[in-house]
């Protein structure tokens, strides 16, 4: 007989139900948050036990110690739960037996369990992340207060160097000198934890020979190949390079009714709706980020990319053009990344820029990395 357990995990404890084929509830306790407690009430069912656990904040030390005990485990993408999410009556018994018969049902919303042994590595770049928008958020009221006080020709990085004569002079006040001496001590701190991390970081990834491939593409640099090694993780559990693209939020959703068909809906919900056996999860808002920000300075640094994105924009009208070109040329650096990193591909501009590489090209090579572009 086969048993279905799922766990519904808070931040000091969690609910346990196992239930078998016909639902009969085997265990339903609320348990602390111990994992030998946890594998004692589990133990009995083990042989033939498949588990899920909802991916909330905490869940790396319970889905890890039950993989290490030998259970099968599958992690729940919160977004795909709206069974339990939208209930009117929501209580950790009734979430964990949802679970249990979502898992029955196998309509479980799987999300990716990223591998441990890198995990720190990730997290770590999430970190540096983080540092660098408190720190943008202090350069931003540095020169917020610039152009309060009349100083419209304070730029950023004038404002970072300046010393205490020159805090006098802009500042007359001594509170207002207090103020700015302390954010620019809060930016140097926060530069050198940032380059702290950094260095960390660099150090494993220049082992791996695939770093410097991904900044052979065109607008990627040390950070952002960085975000894309270590936010991608396995690349076999993408099937094809469409799924990639879906799970990185470069091409837009679709909404089909009737004779109605619009496109660009869902771009949060990734596709772990395409692939569930893969265990993808519902897509990555980082990598949408660091594909983003490569196609931006592909566009204002290579003449092939910005002959492309021109075109493109011509085609379209609207506010939205210039915001439509950008995700196509992401799309487009999307899958050289794939290939790269799942082939050990050199970057090759010209498949996906064709004869646009020479002065005067005409239309795109229809030769592209992946057939169909659904953004083009």
């Amino acid at each position: 007989m086969s048993f279905y357990c799922g766990i519904d995990l808070s931040a000091r404890d969690s609910h346990v139900c196992v239930v078998n084929q016909h639902l009969s509830r085997l265990v339903d306790e609320k348990v602390p948050n111990k994992l030998p407690r946890i594998i004692a009430l589990l133990e009995p069912y083990k042989a033939d036990m498949q588990i899920v656990v909802e991916s909330t904040f905490n869940w790396y030390w319970l889905v890890d110690g039950l993989r290490a005990a030998g259970f099968n485990v599958c992690l729940a993408h919160t977004l795909g739960l709206y069974m339990i999410t939208g209930a009117k009556i929501k209580t950790d018994r009734r979430d964990a037996f949802s679970l249990a018969k979502l898992l029955l049902a196998g309509v479980i919303p799987r999300a990716y369990i990223y591998p441990a042994e890198t995990r720190p590595v990730r997290d770590l770049l999430r970190q540096r992340l983080l540092l660098v928008r408190r720190r943008a958020e202090l350069y931003g009221r540095l020169s917020r207060l610039a152009l309060r006080e009349g100083i419209i020709d304070a730029r950023r990085h004038e404002i970072e160097e300046l010393s205490e004569e020159e805090l006098e002079k802009y500042f007359a006040h001594p509170l207002l000198r207090l103020s700015v001496s302390q954010e620019l001590a809060r930016i140097e701190l926060y530069s050198e934890q940032i380059k702290e991390l950094e260095q960390s970081i660099l150090e494993r990834a220049e082992k791996q020979p695939v770093f410097a491939r991904l900044q052979g593409i065109y607008g990627i640099g040390p950070v952002l190949a960085l975000t894309i090694l270590y936010e991608v993780g396995e690349m076999p559990r993408f099937e094809n390079v469409r799924h990639f693209s879906s799970y990185c939020r470069v091409v837009p959703g679709l909404a089909q009714s009737g004779n109605i068909t619009k496109r660009g809906r869902g771009s949060k919900q990734g596709n772990h709706s395409l692939a569930p056996q893969r265990c993808c999860t519902a897509g990555d808002p980082a990598l949408k980020w660091a594909f983003s920000q490569a196609a931006v300075h592909a566009v204002r640094c290579y003449p092939e990319v910005r002959r492309c994105f021109d075109q493109h924009l011509s085609r379209r009208r609207g506010r939205g053009r210039r915001m439509i070109a950008y995700g196509i040329i992401a799309h487009k650096l999307a899958q050289a990344a794939y290939y790269i990193m799942s082939e050990t591909e050199e970057f090759r501009g010209q498949l996906l820029f064709g004869n646009l590489l020479h002065e005067g090209g005409g239309r795109t090579n229809p030769k592209r990395l992946s057939g169909t572009n659904p953004m083009s």
